[in-house]
């Protein structure tokens, strides 16, 4: 007997209803995919109940409200968003996922519902839809970009903000002391998945996460510059002058004031001793001007101050007309500017000549955009990390590109709603004896057994890159080498075939420098243009982290002003470690290091501790591919667990692929097994 239920309310189902179900762990032709469990079209029929449960959707005169806070079913049901479903087969529990409607058959008073259901990594990926990097909530580490935080985060591991040293445009010259600007916020792999499984309603288990490896992964910062959201474009406070300060001017020649303390430059540089500032944004800048000035206006005609853009004078303030004390403050709105264009603040007299003089006690002058924008961050300001972490990034495809870097497998946990069981290959395989199942007395011997050698790969290469970047050192290594650094080719040996299969990657390769004569190893994020660093924005990068000790004292500096002095550095580049590496996040050997190797290994990479023994199974030789047919009833499926070898005709198995099982008839259903070469890795 079926029963089918969605949000934990019974469907009415036929008694001749027929569910094909397909379970599935991997393709081995296409293995960079991980495949879910899956139903093929279920026919249910629109009784009072079913036509309930799904909303009355049948009937187009009717519109319901949706709250995505309630159970999807009812009134509430909502044939767009996923709804948690699971098949029963005699009592027990044969497919646990999400259930989708894909049409309803309406024949004069007869209606039916076609459904599919799919295992809970579907819905996983239903549920994060378009979300991205910058839509998870990191506002609880909002904070200062000052010194004590910077340093402060060199031993957070896993969780919180780690600011690494990485060389951006302009943040070094000698490359032995660094500008703070050097030191951005970046995140660590194991939360930014922890939020994104807890947002999506899912939660996991995976041993490898918890490792401390796993916990110094950090995905820095790739922005041009330091940016942060902020309606604030600039903020200077004007010189103080005791005097009396005297001007001599008038509406040709009106007097600069100069702005001794700039608070906040933005993308505004100064100039002419702090009376000029210059925009070098590369998008128009839409704002309003506020001037506050307070003083004492000793002696002269009536007196003004103007806002003047390029030369050009914008407007200007209501009159200083009588000695003794004034304030000052006009806003002007509708100020735009683009690059290169100026501004400049000027005291002058309206018409006619003369001349005046007054002191300034105390003063500002203040932009703010007309919308939220990202303007430049300077050291003492306040960060907004969802500003700074890697943008345009789909959480999905993040996830993806782990899964393929550690060549993990992810199933459905068959006792835990929406909790899915993660691992690498190298780790998921069970291969005690007690964990063997005895499939030899299931197969339909009057069928013929197909056995395919993993020779009839369709490619010959199989290609395990990052993806390309235009950052100085990474150009210069795929124009140098035609491959991407850190990349890997794998040779399959198949001599029919010359094509090859990528396996590529959102995450650019991080090229580890060593400058000549220093002793810190770093990662550059910039262009070299005539010799000259520019700062440009990169692909999305992972990176390890650590912090190295003992090298020669070094300083952390804002402009010329020392901010930190010690022997301790927060490396982050490909290697666990830069001075003796373990082990590199890279598929791949590259074939040039910019920097001398003092000791270690580099031979301990991706490839070759996740995906290897894979890669070599799957080629060789001895490989096959056997597709049979089983008779599987209620039991094998609730017991069903891909990491259990298979034991049929004299030889282990993995299982691969069970498909169309009919779990209304158990009969006879097509299955894919991979025969095992190696049971040590």
């Amino acid at each position: 007997m079926i029963e089918i239920f969605i949000e934990n309310k019974r469907l009415d189902v036929t008694q001749d209803l027929e569910s094909l179900i397909t379970y599935a762990i991997d393709d081995v032709r296409d293995f960079s995919s991980r495949n879910t469990s899956f139903s093929k079209t279920i026919v249910l029929p629109g009784t009072a109940n079913n036509n309930k449960l799904f909303g009355s959707i049948f009937d187009a005169k009717i519109s319901n409200p949706y709250d995505s806070t309630d159970d999807n079913v009812e009134t509430n049901f909502n044939a767009s968003v996923a709804a948690d479903c699971i098949i029963f087969q005699n009592q027990m529990q044969v497919l646990k996922g999400t259930l989708r409607v894909l049409e309803i058959i309406v024949d004069g008073g007869f209606i039916e519902y076609e459904v599919a259901v799919f295992g809970e990594l579907s819905g996983l990926v239903a549920a994060l839809g378009s979300k991205r990097l910058e839509d998870i909530d990191f506002s609880a580490y909002n904070q200062t970009f000052n010194i004590a935080n910077v340093s402060g985060s060199w031993a957070n591991e896993g969780s919180g903000i780690h600011y690494p040293l990485i060389d951006y445009a302009g943040t070094s010259a000698a490359k032995t002391d660094w500008d703070v600007l050097a030191f951005r916020p970046a995140f660590f792999v194991k939360e930014l998945i922890e939020k994104i499984f807890t947002a999506s309603g899912y939660d996991y288990t995976c041993d490898l996460f918890s490792t401390t490896r796993f916990k110094r992964l950090i995905i820095p910062n790739n922005q041009a510059r330091l940016a942060s959201y902020s309606t604030k474009a600039f903020d200077a406070d004007a010189d103080v002058c005791t005097g009396p300060c005297t001007y001599d001017g008038d509406d040709v020649t009106p007097v600069k004031l100069s702005f001794g303390t700039i608070n906040y430059a933005g993308d505004f540089t100064a100039s002419l001793l702090n009376t000029r500032f210059t925009y070098g944004g590369t998008n128009q800048l839409n704002c309003s001007f506020t001037i506050n000035l307070v003083g004492y206006l000793i002696a002269g005609s009536d007196v003004y101050f103007g806002l003047y853009k390029n030369g050009s004078l914008v407007d200007f303030s209501d009159p200083v007309t009588a000695t003794g004390d004034f304030i000052v403050s006009k806003t002007f709105t509708g100020v735009s500017f683009v690059s290169t264009d100026y501004f400049e603040v000027k005291a002058l007299v309206q018409s006619g000549s003369g001349s005046f003089s007054l002191t300034i006690s105390s003063g500002d002058i203040i932009l703010t955009t007309d919308t939220v924008q990202l303007v430049n961050l300077n050291y003492g300001e306040d960060i907004d990390m969802n500003a700074v972490i890697p943008r345009g990034i789909y959480q999905k495809d993040f996830l993806s590109s782990v899964v393929k870097l550690f060549n993990l497998y992810i199933t459905e946990d068959a006792g835990k709603s929406k909790h899915l069981n993660i691992g690498p290959y190298t780790e998921y395989y069970d291969f005690n004896a007690s964990g063997i199942q005895d499939w030899d007395y299931k197969i339909d011997r009057s069928r013929p057994l197909r056995i395919k050698p993993m020779s009839e790969l369709n490619s010959r290469y199989y290609n395990f890159k990052f993806k390309s970047d235009v950052d100085y050192y990474n150009d210069l290594y795929q124009k140098t080498y035609s491959e991407g650094f850190g990349d890997y080719i794998y040779d399959s040996q198949y001599e029919f075939a010359n094509e090859k299969t990528d396996i590529e990657l959102i995450f650019a390769s991080s090229p580890l420098i060593g400058y000549a004569g220093k002793d810190k190893l770093v990662v550059p994020m910039y262009k070299l243009d005539a010799g000259v660093e520019k700062a440009t924005a990169t692909n999305i990068r992972i990176m390890q982290k650590k912090t190295v000790s003992g090298v020669g004292s070094w300083s952390i500096k804002n402009g010329v002003t020392t901010l930190w002095t010690g022997t301790d550095y927060p490396y982050a580049g490909n290697y666990d470690d830069p001075d003796a590496p373990a082990n590199d996040i890279h598929f791949g050997v590259p074939k040039q290091l910019y920097f001398t190797l003092a000791s270690g290994s580099i031979n301990v990479t991706q490839f070759n501790v996740y995906w290897s023994p894979y890669m070599a199974e799957i080629t060789d030789k001895d490989s096959k591919l056997m597709t049979c047919y089983m008779k599987l009833n209620g039991a094998d499926i609730f017991n069903l667990n891909f990491s259990k070898p298979i034991y049929v005709d004299g030889s282990l198995w993995r299982l691969n692929k069970i498909e169309d099982w009919n779990a209304n008839f158990p009969d006879v259903c097509k299955v894919e097994l991979l025969k095992i070469i190696n049971t040590v890795y």
